[in-house]
């Protein structure tokens, strides 16, 4: 027998028990009563433990991140950078606090889990900005992410090239895809149509999954195809570390839920006398996501450092209060689709000079300052590179 369709009805193939029917989701799949599960150490059952070590876990990472979230607001000398440097980093408690939900609240765990993804968009999203800022901190780094010549008729209505256009939508669908993903999760499941305890593609459980798996991708991808045709310009900016430091959350949480799904879909893993269906199918996967977490904020620390944005004479542009708003007004990310790499970049250039972070390029190659004086070549030792 043709061993692909053995494969495909694996994976979309449904078990049958004495609680499910062809028609109807299966309940919970559990056969111990939940007056006789057994603890797992001492008095402690599986979701009293999973719930301590999750909630320690969050805690641990939101001090670490704070430490380096604080430090970056209060040496906001780089709004531009830092306000996407910040968004990466929230990343992190993010997703610990709601991997400590999602695990803590067991009825509620199904209409959470999907709000990792959101997280994780608007951190790639922010990445994407953040290495376009990098291109454009170089000398010429506007001719370089535009095409020669760009910076000269940037106020002409000049189109962005079809190879950053392609990137660039790549990258940022994972943002509004993780929105209706989320939406649509939490639709079905009120509805009764998600059933995650099955795979079969009558459900919107499988068919969400593949949506979310497929976004994901297709962002990453995008970023790596940035970085290779940039690389020399990104060199000095140790793009790499940062692009495993945050992308390896991502990658995480969407293998482990999406293999984890699987396999209790297929009753390879089975709901014992110590852990129910929702901890077997939802918590495991948020638990060992919020285990991790605090790694993470460590390597996110070193890939991200406020060391570089400190340099003699350069004095923050925003207060630390200022920094936080900046951060969280994601409405650049809201509006990446509809202005575009150009108009987006222009705008943030001019944030740039009204900020004074970074002083722009003149047409003819040099720098010129707000007042329309000649200053230091874009990308001057005052910012030093990230």
């Amino acid at each position: 027998m043709d061993v692909g369709y053995l494969v495909t009805r694996k994976l979309f193939g449904h078990h049958h028990d004495k609680n499910s029917t062809d028609k109807a989701c299966p309940t919970d799949p559990t056969n111990v009563p939940a007056d006789q599960m057994k603890p797992v150490v001492g008095s402690f059952m599986f979701h009293d433990l999973a719930t301590i070590l999750a909630g320690a876990c969050s805690l641990a990472t939101l001090l670490i991140v704070s430490v380096a979230i604080v430090r970056h607001a209060t040496n906001f000398t780089n709004p531009i950078q830092q306000r996407q440097v910040i968004r990466i980093l929230l990343l992190v408690p993010w997703v610990a606090l709601f991997s400590f939900l999602i695990v803590w609240q067991e009825d509620a765990g199904e209409y959470l889990v999907e709000s990792l993804d959101f997280g994780c968009s608007i951190a790639i999203s922010a990445f994407l900005l953040l290495l376009c800022d990098y291109v454009l901190s170089n000398t010429g780094g506007f001719d370089e992410l535009f095409g020669q010549g760009a910076s000269k008729v940037v106020r002409e209505g000049l189109d962005s090239p079809k190879w950053l256009k392609r990137i660039w939508y790549m990258a940022l669908q994972f943002f509004p895809v993780s929105v209706i993903v989320w939406i649509a999760t939490a639709i079905s499941v009120a509805v009764g149509i998600y059933c995650g305890a099955s795979n079969r593609p009558k459900f919107a459980h499988i068919w969400l999954q593949v949506i979310k798996i497929a976004s994901t991708t297709f962002a990453i991808l995008a970023c790596f195809r940035f970085y290779h045709m940039k690389k020399d310009q990104l060199a000095p900016h140790k793009v790499m570390l940062k692009f495993f430091a945050f992308k390896g959350i991502i990658g995480l949480n969407a293998i482990q839920v999406f293999v984890i799904g699987i396999l209790v879909g297929n009753d390879t893993i089975k709901p014992t006398e110590h852990m129910t269906y929702h901890d077997v199918k939802t918590a495991l996967p948020s638990l060992m996501l919020a285990c991790e977490m605090p790694l993470f904020a460590l390597v996110l620390i070193f890939a991200f450092p406020v060391g570089v944005y400190k340099a003699e004479g350069c004095s923050p542009a925003a207060g630390p209060l200022s920094a936080m708003v900046q951060a969280f007004n994601i409405t650049d990310l809201m509006s990446c689709f509809v202005r575009g790499p150009m108009r987006l970049v222009r705008d943030q250039q001019w944030g740039m000079q009204r900020s004074q972070s970074f002083p722009l390029p003149a047409e003819g190659g040099e720098v010129m300052s707000e007042g329309g004086y000649a200053a230091q070549p874009y990308g001057y030792s005052a910012h030093p590179r990230v």
